[in-house]
């Protein structure tokens, strides 16, 4: 879904047609085809037939195809209009959401690989990965999307457009912080793993990483009070306009 609203939003925000139709369905096909077989690269450390293994490795190693040409085709469809998704609040979380698509789509299919997940897994980091493929990609998009969609719905301007960069700063400050300290929170648990030690001698070293990452959380929702209080004023008291085709609300800078 949030592939199907970058569609959208990015060709109407740069003002441009889609760079390839063709591209969109061979990301689309070969995205589905692939992406129901690799749940298990989740569980390659537990009791799980080898067959089922190697196809999950297989499989998530592949789904960097898909992935780079729905990448490939947004980018090149927004390329030379860079500044337009900047400038618009709505296509710079779509933008941000993207590159936390790549983000994601490269580091999944690598920590599949068994010699990888023999530390990672397990661990904080696979719960940083996590974070940043529902908040990164689909979480960026989905509220580009709104921001893009909400004022041609209803009719009226955002109540406020300086809020929604509000949001976007405290978001991607509390996001990359967030992925940072599990990520590494996850490695000092792998290696102290590998190195023979069990669970509870690897829990004190944890406080310092979850004050952190409380601390950061802490931002995320921040972001996600002015986001609400945004959306129910725009709803109550945005400016009405009259030719929304001609001029987007959602673009005012």
């Amino acid at each position: 879904m949030a592939t199907a609203a970058a569609y959208y939003v990015v060709p109407r925000v740069a003002r441009t047609p889609l760079y390839s139709h063709t591209l969109s369905l061979v990301g689309f096909w070969v995205l589905l085809t692939l992406y129901t077989h690799i749940g298990a690269h989740h569980i390659l450390q537990a009791p799980v037939p080898n067959w089922l293994k190697t196809l999950s490795v297989v499989d998530s190693m592949a789904m960097m195809l898909p992935v780079f040409t729905v990448l490939m085709n947004l980018w090149l469809t927004a390329r030379r209009r860079g500044g337009r998704l900047w400038r618009d609040v709505g296509g710079r979380f779509v933008m941000f959401g993207l590159i936390w698509y790549f983000v994601t789509c490269v580091q999944g299919p690598l920590q599949s690989l068994p010699s990888v997940q023999r530390v990672t897994h397990f661990s904080n980091w696979t719960i940083g990965h996590a974070h940043i493929a529902v908040l990164g990609f689909s979480g960026f998009i989905a509220l580009g999307t709104m921001w893009h969609v909400l004022p041609q719905i209803l009719g009226r301007r955002l109540f406020s457009t300086k809020l929604v960069r509000v949001q976007f700063a405290l978001l991607m400050t509390g996001l990359v912080g967030f992925f940072l300290v599990l990520s590494v929170a996850g490695l000092v648990q792998g290696a102290s793993w590998v190195s023979g030690n069990v669970e509870y001698n690897t829990l004190p070293m944890m406080p310092p990483y979850m004050i952190l990452r409380g601390s950061l959380g802490l931002l995320i929702f921040a972001a996600a009070w002015v986001g609400l209080y945004n959306l129910v004023q725009t709803v109550r008291r945005g400016e009405h306009v009259v030719e929304l085709a001609a001029e987007p609300a959602a673009t005012s800078y």
